[in-house]
């Protein structure tokens, strides 16, 4: 009996070693594997980065990874794999990759993750309509492609005034007019980036016209005064003045008189001219729109035979490069005439007047000119400046001709000196030279009328904002302006402009103006004027209440004076054209010597000089004794004022090639 229970006992323990061994495989964990995310999107040409976990992985084996779809894989780890997604293509559709995590030790044992990957986003939108001020505007700005979210931006230019850019639509109500361009960004959730360039909108008005920007002419009525003198009465001409509007004498407002919307006449009481003095004389017009006009320049000295200029003190001004135009204006309140400069190069000057005929650079110059309509790189050859009011600050701007980029850039004054460019620009054409300011459309916003050089002239409406839409330009055959001037010629109450014609002519051309901003060629223009007429100024030199013009003729040295018939037509003055100095270039007007007559300051490019013609009151002209004053080199530029606080007006010349500006004062 014992064999057989020997044998049991040996069963019994083999069966016990089996279950034992049976329990201790089943208790081993399995393996596992996972991936995050389990899916994504990415863009063309950017890389998603895999995690894995792989555990109970006792052998230490570790995965391997697979693809399959368009892309590669890199960076292949046991914690992970970086997915790079196949290079920007043609393709407009999404596309999709598979990537598995495989464990070595059980393939059974696997994890997946999908991958999408989009085309590169693109904006899609070229064009995008217009609005009108005070109506709510909203347009979506389409695209294609790119991984959502997306963040919406602009990148460059900007909006117009009450609208905003969010989740792709543009949208608000316009609180401002004029043609705005700008840079569209969207930038991706894989942050990739997609511009629109050159888009704009443009916002038109239909609200209705204010009180129109007033126009004040020379001549005053008188041109100057004496000091020490009783009160008197000054008649002011000019165009859209209304009922309520005041002549201010420096920035006080005389007791006035309307007359019509052409004349208006103040009281000037003895102690405004007790003194030897120069007062700024400008015409406010009351609200709604209005304004200030342009100033005129009223001498308190005694009267001379002559005019005798010498150099102010640390005259000429070294530093300033290339500058080609100047313009006088009070631009910190002061009632001192400064100076805004512009270079040939990017950047423009203000040189603050110290009453002596100094000057000291305003905090913040020299200004750059940059390139419209993103405000982001240089400028390429500014050429001209122009004062006027185009912003609701109430403080003197500038607009700037930029020859290169074809374009004008209205700056904001703070009123210290300071100027800062508008994110809006004007495109004007071939190659822009000067610039007309005026209310063309007599509804209380400066507008702009702009000769371009390689073009036609071209118009823009002011919106009182620092944009401008474009306006119908005068039609012509002459494919060169070389200037432009403002002016009511035919005494009908709405600003006209007179422009020279540079290609192969000697002709002055004007145009009447419609009040709509709009203009039709006089019926007996062009008028001829001397050979290459470049640059002109408009006046009333024979003191019949009609403005005249003075024109400059580089090729033949001469200045055309051409007398006006009040009817928009002209006819060459007795004893015109007269001869000047070589290459005459740039003209300026005022009563040089206080004598009641106006007087022109020409500047002489080719031979360094400024010829002074002093006015007969009868549109006739002296040479002036003193005449020419030699000045730097190549002087292209002049302008009028009181830099000396004497009461008499002296010149600024800008010469190009020497860097500086000459200072000239009389005692």
């Amino acid at each position: 009996m014992r064999p057989a229970l020997s044998l049991r006992f040996v069963s019994i323990a083999l069966t016990a070693a089996a279950l034992l061994a049976g329990c201790s495989s089943s208790s081993a964990p399995p393996i596992s594997v996972t991936v995050s995310p389990s899916s994504a999107q990415t863009d063309q040409g950017f890389t998603v980065s895999i995690n894995a976990t792989l555990v109970n992985d006792s052998k230490n084996l570790g995965l391997a990874w697979t693809l399959s779809g368009p892309g590669s894989l890199s960076n292949q780890t046991n914690a992970g794999v970086t997915y790079n997604a196949p290079q920007p293509s043609n393709s407009a559709s999404p596309q999709s990759a598979t990537i598995t995590a495989t464990s070595v030790a059980d393939t059974t044992k696997t994890a997946v993750t999908q991958i999408t990957v989009n085309p590169l986003p693109q904006i899609t939108t070229l064009n995008l309509a217009g609005g009108n001020l005070g109506s709510a505007y909203s347009q979506t700005v389409s695209e294609t492609g790119g991984t959502q979210p997306f963040t919406w931006a602009i990148a460059g230019g900007g909006l117009p005034f009450g609208l905003n850019i969010a989740s792709g639509t543009i949208s608000g109500t316009p609180t401002g007019g004029g043609t705005w361009y700008f840079d569209v960004q969207l930038v991706d959730a894989v942050g990739a980036i997609a511009e629109q360039g050159f888009l704009s909108i443009s916002i038109t008005s239909n609200n209705a016209p204010g009180n129109p920007v007033p126009f004040l002419n020379q001549a005053l009525v008188p041109t100057a005064a004496a000091p020490g003198g009783s009160a008197f009465t000054l008649a002011v001409n000019g165009t859209g003045f209304v009922q309520g509007a005041t002549v201010n004498f420096n920035s006080s407002a005389l007791a006035t008189t309307f007359v019509n919307s052409r004349q208006l006449t103040a009281l000037v009481p003895s102690a405004n001219i007790a003194t030897a003095t120069t007062a700024s004389i400008s015409i406010v017009n009351p609200a709604p729109g209005g304004g200030r006009s342009n100033v005129v320049f009223f001498p308190v000295s005694t009267p001379t035979a002559g005019v005798n200029f010498s150099n102010a003190n640390g005259s000429p001004i070294t530093g300033i490069p290339s500058p080609i135009s100047l313009a006088v204006g009070d631009f910190t309140g002061q009632g001192k005439p400064d100076l805004a400069a512009v270079s040939y190069t990017d950047t423009f000057d203000i040189l603050l007047a110290q009453g002596d005929g100094t000057f000291t650079l305003a905090p913040g110059s020299p200004i750059l000119v940059q390139k419209p309509p993103y405000n982001t790189f240089p400028s390429q050859y500014p050429d001209y400046v122009a004062l006027g009011y185009f912003d609701p600050s109430g403080n003197l701007g500038l607009a700037v001709t930029d020859y290169g980029t074809f374009s004008v850039s209205t700056f904001q004054g703070d009123g210290h000196g300071r100027f800062t460019q508008s994110t809006a620009s004007v495109f004007t054409g071939d190659s822009p030279g000067t610039v007309g300011v005026g209310d063309f459309l007599g509804n209380g916003n400066s507008d702009l009328a702009i000769a371009n050089a390689l073009g036609v002239l071209n118009v823009q409406q002011g919106y009182g904002d620092g944009a401008f839409n474009s306006l119908p330009a005068p039609e012509d055959d002459l494919n060169g302006v070389a200037s432009v001037v403002v002016g009511d010629f035919n005494n009908d109450g709405k600003l006209d402009l007179a422009i020279t014609a540079n290609i192969n002519q000697s002709l002055v051309l004007v145009y009447l103006g419609n009040g709509d901003g709009t203009f039709t060629l006089a019926p007996n223009s062009p008028f001829t004027a001397g050979g290459g007429p470049t640059a002109l100024v408009a006046a009333d030199f024979n003191g019949d209440g009609v403005l005249d013009l003075a024109v400059v003729n580089e090729e033949d040295n001469t200045v055309s004076i051409l007398l006006g018939n009040g009817d928009g037509s002209f006819a060459l003055a007795p004893g015109s054209p007269i001869t000047v100095g070589s290459g005459p270039d740039a003209i300026a007007v005022g009563d040089l010597n206080s004598d009641g007559h106006l007087d022109l300051a020409i500047a002489n490019t080719g031979e360094n000089t400024v010829t002074i013609l002093l006015g007969n009151g009868d549109g006739t002209f002296t040479p002036a004794p003193s005449s020419p004053i030699t000045v730097g080199s190549a002087p292209i530029a002049v302008a009028i004022g009181d830099f000396n606080s004497s009461g008499r007006l002296g010149l600024a010349v800008a010469n190009l090639f020497d860097n500086t500006i000459s200072i000239l004062v009389q005692q």
